[in-house]
This record gives C-alpha cells, sequence and structure tokens, in this order.
C-alpha cells in the first residue's frame, strides 16, 4: 500500500508541475509579446480633412502624427532603402490625384549606417496638401485617401502598412 500510496502522490505532483510550468510558459509567452508588439496603426495616427470647391475638384489637408521615438520615411526617400510614404486614392474612389504632393516641410535627412545610405523622414507630424481631380460618380460626404508606410524605431522597424483614411468634405 505504501508503494501505491507514494507512486499516487508522486503522479499527482507530475501533474500539478506539468501545469505550473505550462501556465509559467503561456505567462511568459504573453507577457513578451505584448510587451513587443507595436502596430504602425498605433505608432502613426493620419487625419484629413477635405474641402470642395466644386464638384470637380477637392483639396484635401492630410496631417500624420508620429508617436515620440519613431518616425517614417519621406515621399522623397530614395530607392534601395527604406520603404518610402507612398499617398494615393483607393482604385473605387470617385477622385484622383490632380497633382505631384510636395514634400512636407518637416522632412529631416540623416545618413543610415543599416542601409549605408542617407534616409529622409519625418519625426512627430508630417503634413501635406493633396489636390484631387473628379473621375466617377462621387457620391457621400467623405473622401477616402490611403497612406502606406513603413514606421521605424532607433532598435526595429514595423512591416510596411497602408491607413485608409477617411476626410470629412467641407463644401465651399
Amino acid at each position: 500500500m505504501k508503494l501505491e500510496e507514494r507512486d499516487g502522490s508522486k503522479s499527482k505532483f507530475m501533474r500539478t508541475t506539468r501545469k505550473n510550468t505550462f501556465s509559467l510558459a503561456c505567462l511568459m509567452l504573453w507577457s513578451c509579446l505584448t510587451a513587443q508588439a507595436q502596430r504602425a496603426a498605433d505608432v502613426v495616427k493620419w487625419s484629413g480633412e477635405a474641402t470642395c470647391a466644386s464638384a470637380d475638384s477637392c483639396s484635401v489637408k492630410l496631417s500624420a502624427a508620429i508617436q515620440e521615438g519613431w518616425h517614417i520615411y519621406a515621399l522623397s526617400q530614395p530607392t534601395g532603402g527604406p520603404i518610402p510614404l507612398k499617398i494615393s486614392t483607393p482604385a473605387s474612389s470617385a477622385f484622383a490625384l490632380a497633382s505631384p504632393i510636395a514634400e512636407a516641410k518637416t522632412v529631416q535627412k540623416h545618413f543610415e549606417p543599416n542601409f549605408k545610405m542617407d534616409t529622409l523622414y519625418y519625426l512627430k507630424s508630417a503634413n501635406f496638401d493633396l489636390e484631387l481631380k473628379r473621375t466617377g460618380p462621387a457620391e457621400g460626404d467623405t473622401l477616402s485617401v490611403d497612406a502606406r508606410f513603413q514606421a521605424c524605431s532607433d532598435r526595429l522597424c514595423l512591416p510596411p502598412y497602408t491607413a485608409h483614411i477617411s476626410a470629412g468634405i467641407k463644401r465651399k
């Protein structure tokens, strides 16, 4: 009987130890993932405001608020390095860009040893003025604009992300 009791308590001890080890491993994994998890949508907040002077043309003021410690690469970032910012209208939009977008005044230049080249980027914020022309039937009180960008800190770069921005229309 003593042998059975000892084997039974040893088995119970092993089950408890396995449960505790598994629980601890799950807790550690969850802690690591939540501590390191950053999403581009959380790092850069986009907003837009549209003003339409006529049914055929609109202006959009597009703004990016960039979290402290992060940057996004500029519209004019040369090829061969990080992913540059690209601003466009969705294919399904009734509007298209009427002219090239001017570079934001807040662009900064920095030699990046990882890319072995000068990089152009924005810190804290970036503002853009877009001119749009109507290319199809327009509906609703908003215009859609897409901003594809790569956000990086001094430790890591997030995968490129496309933000879909809805700009409310003010009519003149």
